[in-house]
């Protein structure tokens, strides 16, 4: 038979095959070998043999990985053994001249993930051993030499990145004190591979000739780059105070003249029309450095600039380097914030301020920059007006963007992502949103200094007679729009919407789009900020003529966009925009019916929600053509579950704005509805929140219970076993069915709801006691007892309530609220309840000789956490209705109960106090998803007229059950003084004195 490694070898062969049938059988095999001794210690043996096929090796080294990641764990299910662990250690190290870079990555990988574990309790030599293989090997200029430079560093990286995420304070204080040696040991690397590159590249004709040192170049280059990645880490995350340590200071002051060099270099090869490897790469390298600035700027704001060459790299980036550029000194613009602890921490603090003040945001510089940014890096591109032309709806929903970081990370990944242009690199392509929010902050900063320019751009741009004086023109209005806090109270924007925007939107030339364009996004700007019912009147009517089917497709979508803010507005008055209700509709709805990228539509969808939210019953004429056009939606976002959410959330402001007239939506929405919550249905994550509001919002407003509502009941009640996240809503659902046909929906489900509602019972925080006593208190008011009481105890609900009142683990308000389940029963049938209680503490407390009497005396000891009116006469009549059987636990519980009856009688001889009986604790809570007017609320009302709680004089139900009393016992004299001796005089005097009044 053939030892364990070849059988695994095999297995390996078959696992990297394209036969799927051989494939699947070896996975299977591998999966039932996980738990082997040494499975992964044999994996990693043939991962390092270079004999084997190179697939072979890969798929090896994913299984190690995944392996490691699933049982190196000691806490693992069927962890990896401890000799095991530390022979695969032994190894891992032993791969730093590996020609694969594709399996020295993954190796680098596996090393990190084992690192953040057993780094440096159970494998101090980690780092020592990389760091001593990085140093032996720094004098080398040969191909080994830098295939173990570039695997060993590859390898720190992912190591340093791990460790550098450790959220626990010692992982921190480790990564610190590892974080100086290793800097300096990366940071001698650094300068030896980057003046070699450097000096390379001085000829860098000889360099693209020569393939094998164009080769070797993009080597060194790609090695530059990791140095670089390394020493961000460590000074973000693990050298505090850079601006202290030589090393790091040094290393910025070097970095700058190199930066300068790359750059250079750049702009040469771009002059010689080069591409390939070793542009991308090199421009690789750029970013890095861009990068670790960022980061450096970002962690380390006061240091980073206390360090003698930072602001002259601040000024490099700005000139050469556009989108980091702006990035950095946008970081930089509020110079005085900083966080300071220390007296020491706030002098530096301060210092910093003086340095970025006096010798980067100078009053000329800010002015120069703003203008900058206006003129130069704000203006739509040719890229713009292409993706304009080619996808005009994907660029509008993406021009309006402020995730500038974003944009940063995207473009970083995309394959071109640089391009010269005058003035310097543009590192990222998308560089508009960065230059935009570097100069909203610069305004928001000095707006003293550039408000008179930016009002100064105003006027200039008045009239203009080319394409370029357009674009200029379209930046300035965009510098308006994004200084509308800044400018608000200096520029008089009713004016100028008079004056300027509402002639130039008439201007139909086809030119001129972009300016219309940007005029409806400067009045969406604008929109809140104070203005007059006439100015706002102007502004509907300008964002309508944009709205119209012959003009452009962007404009159109801006300007609905537009519209929505302007509605969607603290100062908005419907009846300024009645007159426009109609035709705005018309032509939202037009584009809605035009548009095809589901992003679009989606985001019209929540135009149209805002105007439903604000408008209300007004916009019920328009109800049935939005139906005609959301409907064949529903069927077109079936892969999407997000356009789905959009679409179910539309239906259900619909449906609560029809309110009656929605019944007619059933036969659509109740199909849409089951399959949203369909725990089947992989998108019902997605949707069955918004579900679970249309569902409740259609049962509020129905009339009656249709066949097809109905139906979904029965899953009302299943996700109660799973959907715990939602359950509120769900229990209100349930109450919408109890109201609508109490009978139906207790006849044949009341012992799976009360079933389901047991479970939670006792096992849910103290704040879900409300909505499951509010759910069954409905339905024990709804129907008579003889309907649901076998139910009641064959489901558990009433033990699990007592059980829990008698753990006494939740707060005593939660346990009183369960309670009232007992008191709701109590006033229907007492003795029921009595016979239930000493039937249970049979089984709860056998040992008790009271059980009753105990748990009276616990109930009442609690009465005072009820603090609803409601729930305080229910108990209260609960206690009078007990005392009426005659029970003597009871009985002689009446100088408690006395007490509760004065409480109770003076809360009620307040006329005002009855209102408050008509709703309970839950109703209190109020939900989004509950409609202000419905029948539902109508139905509910008159159930809670019809409660006894709301219909019983409670001093005329303690008069009749006190004098039943005295007559059961022989007369008032004798009931007295078999029952009343003990009760406190003044509670008596009081209740007497009460009763008397009758």
């Amino acid at each position: 038979m053939a030892d364990p490694r070849t059988q695994l070898l095999t297995v390996l062969h078959e696992a990297a095959s394209q036969d799927y049938a051989r494939m699947r059988q070896a996975e299977e095999m591998l999966k039932q070998w996980e738990n082997a001794s040494q499975f992964f210690a044999t994996l990693q043996d043939i991962f390092y043999d270079r004999s084997v096929h190179h697939d072979v090796r890969f798929l090896s080294g994913i299984y190690l990985k995944n392996g490691i990641d699933r049982f190196w764990r000691r806490t693992a299910k069927n962890p990896i053994a401890p000799e095991e662990k530390i022979a695969i250690r032994l190894r891992l190290l032993q791969f730093l001249d590996e020609p694969s870079k594709k399996l020295a990555s993954q190796n680098a990988i596996i090393v990190a993930r084992i690192a953040r574990l057993d780094f440096p309790n159970e494998w101090p030599e980690l780092l020592p051993t990389l760091i001593q293989a990085i140093e032996t090997t720094s004098s080398g200029n040969n191909e080994q030499s830098r295939i173990i430079h570039d695997r060993s560093l590859s390898m720190l990286y992912e190591v340093l990145s791990e460790l550098s995420t450790r959220l626990l304070s010692a992982g921190r204080k480790q990564f610190a004190s590892i974080a100086p040696r290793t800097f300096q040991t990366i940071a001698q690397v650094y300068a030896t591979y980057t003046e070699r590159t450097i000096a390379y590249m001085a000829n860098i004709q000889a360099i693209i000739t020569d393939s094998v040192a164009k080769a070797r170049t993009i080597e060194e280059l790609e090695i530059t780059s990791m140095c670089l990645k390394c020493l961000r880490i460590l000074m973000v995350s693990g050298i505090r105070d850079v601006h202290k340590y030589d090393e790091t200071k040094m290393f910025i002051r070097m970095s700058q003249r190199h930066i300068q060099s790359y750059v250079d270099i750049h702009t040469c090869i771009a002059q010689l029309n080069v591409s390939g490897d070793i542009v991308k790469v090199l421009e690789t390298v750029i970013e890095d450095y861009g990068t670790l600035y960022l980061g450096l700027q970002k962690a380390h704001p006061v240091s980073s600039a206390l360090c003698t060459s930072w602001v002259d790299i601040l000024k490099f980036y700005w000139h050469n380097i556009v989108m980091q550029g702006d990035a950095l000194v946008k970081q930089h613009i509020p110079a005085s914030e900083s966080l300071s602890v220390t007296d020491e921490e706030t002098i530096l603090a301060n210092d910093a301020c003086r340095i970025i003040n006096e010798q980067l945001l100078t009053p000329d510089f800010v002015r120069t920059c703003a203008e900058t940014l206006v003129s130069k890096y704000m203006l739509l591109t040719p890229t713009d007006f292409e993706q304009w032309e080619e996808d005009p709806e994907t660029w509008a929903n993406h021009s309006d963007t402020e995730n500038w970081e974003f944009e940063m990370r995207v473009s970083n990944n995309k394959k071109n992502r640089s391009d010269i242009s005058e003035g310097g690199i543009n590192v990222h392509v998308p560089y508009k949103p960065c230059a935009e929010m570097t100069f909203m902050t610069l305004l928001t900063q000095y707006r003293d200094l550039l408000c008179p320019i930016m009002l100064n751009l105003t006027e200039q741009v008045a009239t203009v007679v080319d394409q370029q004086g357009l674009l200029f023109k379209d930046a300035v209005y965009c510098g308006l729009g994004l200084g509308v806090n800044t400018l608000y109270g200096k520029l008089d924007f009713e004016l100028f919407v008079v004056n300027r925007l509402q002639p130039e939107v008439s201007n139909k030339e086809p030119s001129f789009k972009i300016l219309r364009r940007r005029i409806a996004w400067l009045v969406g700007r604008w929109v809140s900020e104070g203005i007059s019912a006439d100015c706002r009147t102007i502004i509907y009517q300008i964002l309508l003529q944009l709205m119209v089917a012959e003009e452009d497709l962007v404009v159109r979508l801006t300007a609905a966009h537009s519209l929505k803010l302007a509605i969607d507005d603290w100062d908005f008055d419907l009846s300024i925009l009645l007159p426009f209700l109609g035709p705005a509709m018309d032509l939202l709805m037009a584009l809605l019916n035009e548009a095809e990228d589901s992003d679009t539509v989606m985001r019209l969808i929540s135009d149209l929600n805002t105007i439903m939210d604000r408008t209300q019953t007004e916009i019920i004429p328009y109800a049935p053509k939005m139906i005609e056009l959301l409907t064949p939606l529903w069927t077109r976002a079936q892969k999407e579950p997000l356009f789905q959410s959009s679409l179910v959330i539309t239906f259900t402001k619909i449906s609560a704005i029809l309110n009656e007239q929605s019944v007619q939506l059933q036969d659509l929405l109740i199909p849409m509805v089951e399959y949203c919550v369909n725990k089947n249905n992989e998108a019902h994550v997605y949707l069955i929140d918004d579900a679970l509001d249309l569902w409740w919002t259609l049962l509020q407003s129905t009339p009656y219970a249709s066949p097809q509502m109905m139906k979904l009941l029965p899953i009302a009640i299943e996700l109660l076993d799973f959907d715990t996240e939602n359950m509120r809503k769900v229990l209100k659902i349930i109450e919408s069915y109890i109201l609508l046909s109490p009978e139906a929906t207790l006849q044949q489900y009341a012992m799976g709801l009360f079933g389901r509602l047991a479970s939670y019972v006792g096992n849910s925080k103290a704040e879900v006691a409300s909505n499951i006593v509010s759910t069954a208190d409905l339905a024990l008011m709804s129907v008579p007892i003889q309907m649901y009481g076998d139910a009641l105890v064959q489901s558990g609900l009433l033990g699990s309530v007592l059980q829990t009142f008698l753990q006494e683990e939740l707060y005593a308000y939660a346990l009183m609220n369960y309670m009232t389940l007992f008191a709701r029963l109590a006033i229907y049938d007492a003795n029921l309840i009595i016979q239930f209680i000493q039937m249970a503490g049979q089984q709860l407390k056998p040992t008790s000789t009271d059980f009753l009497g105990e748990l009276m005396d616990s109930w009442m000891d609690k009465f005072d956490n009820l603090s609803h009116p409601r729930s305080r006469k229910l108990t209260c009549m609960a206690f009078t209705n007990m005392v009426r059987t005659g029970n003597q636990t009871v009985l002689s519980r009446l100088p408690g109960i006395f007490s509760i009856w004065t409480d109770v009688l003076a809360e009620t001889a307040d006329p005002d106090s009855k209102e408050a009986l008509l709703h309970n604790e839950s109703d209190l809570e109020g939900d989004l998803a509950q409609l202000d007017e419905s029948l539902e609320k109508n139905r509910k009302l008159e159930l809670s007229r019809r409660d006894l709680v709301y219909t019983t004089d409670l001093v005329s139900m303690i008069h009749q059950t006190l004098t039943i009393c005295e007559a059961n016992h022989g007369g008032s004299e004798a009931f007295h003084q078999m029952y009343l001796i003990n009760v406190d005089p003044s509670l008596l005097e009081q209740v007497n004195q009460i009763m008397s009044a009758l």
